[in-house]
C-alpha cells in the first residue's frame, strides 16, 4: 500500500526529531522549494506535488512563500487534499471558508503558545504601569543628567498594578492565563472582562473575573486594557476612537492579539494627546513595519511579535502539527486542534 503524500511547507521539524522520523516512515513527504508565490502556483498547476493528502506547515516563521492562502490559491489544490495542518494560533493568512468549501479540514497550533504569550503580556502590563521602556532609555543614554530626569519624571507618573483594574477584551485561552497571572493571586489586580460569549460561572469564580456586557463600559471602568482576541472581520478596528475616548484619562493599553484589532492612527492620537498614559504593543498594524510615531514614543513599549516565540512553543507546534496529520490520515484518532 502506497504511503499518503504530505506536502511540507518550510523546514522540517527541529525539536520533535523522533516524532519526525516516525512520520517520514509512515508518509511520503514532498517538500515545497518554490522561490516565490508565483512559482508555487505554477507547481500546483503542473501537479508537481502529486496526489497530496495533507499540507503540513510546522513552523510559523517558515513556509510562508505561498501566502496569502486566498480563494484563488485554494482552488488550485489537488482534489486529494483533505487536511491543512499548520503551526500558530492565528490563521488570518488563510481564507478558512474557501478551505472548508473544498471539504479540507484545518488544524492549528492553538494552546502551544499560551504560556509564552501570557508571560509576554504580563511583561507589557508591568511596563505600561511602571514605564520601564522610558526607564531603559534613561539608563542606556549614558548621561547622568538624562538618567536623573527620567527617574524623576517616572516617579510622578508610575503606579503599581496592585489594586488597579484590568479590562480584558476577550477571554480565550491566552487571556485566561493573563488574568490568572495578574489577578488577586498574582499582581493583585481586579479583573473585568468582555467577550461575545460569557464564560461559565465556574470559570468566572476560578479567575475571580467580573463579566461586563458592554465593551465601552469595560473601557470606562478599567485602568489597563488587555486585548487578546482573534483577528476576524468582526474584530477589525474593534479598539477605535470611541473605545479609546471612553477609557479613563491616564489609562493604559496592551495588545498581544493582532495589530489591526486596534485602529492604529486613533491609538496614536490618544497617546499624543495624553489621554492614554502608555501602551504596550507586541503586534503591529503593518508587520514587520512599525509606525515611526510609535517608535519615537518613550511611553510605548514595543516588541517584535514575540508573544509565542519560545523554543517550548515551537516544539509544541511541531507535536500538534505532526500528530494531527497522523491522527487524520493513519490512526483515525480525534484531531487535537481542529478549527
Amino acid at each position: 500500500m502506497s504511503r499518503p503524500i504530505v506536502l511540507l511547507l518550510g523546514e522540517p521539524p527541529i525539536y520533535q526529531t523522533e516524532l519526525w522520523k516516525a512520520f517520514e516512515a509512515n508518509f511520503r513527504v514532498v517538500r515545497d522549494t518554490s522561490s516565490s508565490r508565483d512559482a508555487f502556483i505554477a507547481a500546483l498547476k503542473e501537479n508537481k506535488f502529486g496526489a497530496v493528502s495533507a499540507i503540513l506547515k510546522p513552523s510559523v516563521e517558515a513556509g510562508n512563500i505561498p501566502s496569502p492562502w486566498n480563494k484563488d490559491l485554494i482552488s488550485l489544490l489537488p482534489p486529494s487534499v483533505r487536511l491543512f495542518s499548520a503551526a500558530g494560533a492565528g490563521f488570518d493568512y488563510l481564507d478558512l471558508p474557501s478551505l472548508n468549501a473544498r471539504d479540507i479540514t484545518f488544524t492549528n497550533g492553538r494552546g502551544a503558545g499560551d504560556t509564552a504569550t501570557s508571560d509576554l503580556a504580563l511583561y507589557l502590563i508591568l511596563s505600561v504601569f511602571r514605564l520601564t521602556s522610558y526607564a531603559e532609555f534613561g539608563a542606556r543614554s549614558g548621561d547622568p543628567k538624562v538618567f536623573d530626569e527620567v527617574h524623576n519624571e517616572i516617579a510622578k507618573k508610575a503606579v503599581n498594578p496592585k489594586g488597579r483594574v484590568l479590562g480584558a477584551v476577550g477571554l480565550g485561552a491566552i487571556q485566561k492565563e493573563i488574568v490568572r497571572k495578574v489577578g488577586y493571586t498574582g499582581l493583585g489586580m481586579k479583573v473585568l472582562y468582555y467577550d461575545v460569549v460569557r464564560a461559565s460561572p465556574e470559570v468566572e469564580e476560578k479567575l475571580q473575573a467580573e463579566y461586563v456586557a458592554d465593551l465601552l463600559e469595560l473601557a470606562r471602568r478599567s485602568d489597563c486594557i488587555s486585548v487578546s482576541v482573534p483577528y476576524l472581520d468582526s474584530t477589525h478596528h474593534l479598539i477605535n476612537k470611541e473605545f479609546l475616548d471612553a477609557m479613563k484619562p491616564g489609562s493604559r493599553i496592551v495588545n498581544t492579539s493582532r495589530g489591526k484589532v486596534i485602529h492604529e492612527a486613533e491609538l496614536v492620537s490618544a497617546l499624543e494627546s495624553g489621554h492614554l498614559l502608555s501602551a504596550g504593543l507586541d503586534v503591529h498594524y503593518d508587520e514587520p513595519k512599525v509606525l515611526p510615531k510609535l517608535i519615537a514614543m518613550r511611553n510605548v513599549t514595543l516588541t517584535a511579535h514575540i508573544g509565542g516565540v519560545a523554543q517550548d512553543t515551537h516544539s509544541e507546534f511541531e507535536r500538534l502539527c505532526l500528530t494531527n496529520v497522523d491522527n487524520f490520515l493513519r490512526t483515525n484518532e480525534p484531531l487535537l486542534t481542529e478549527v
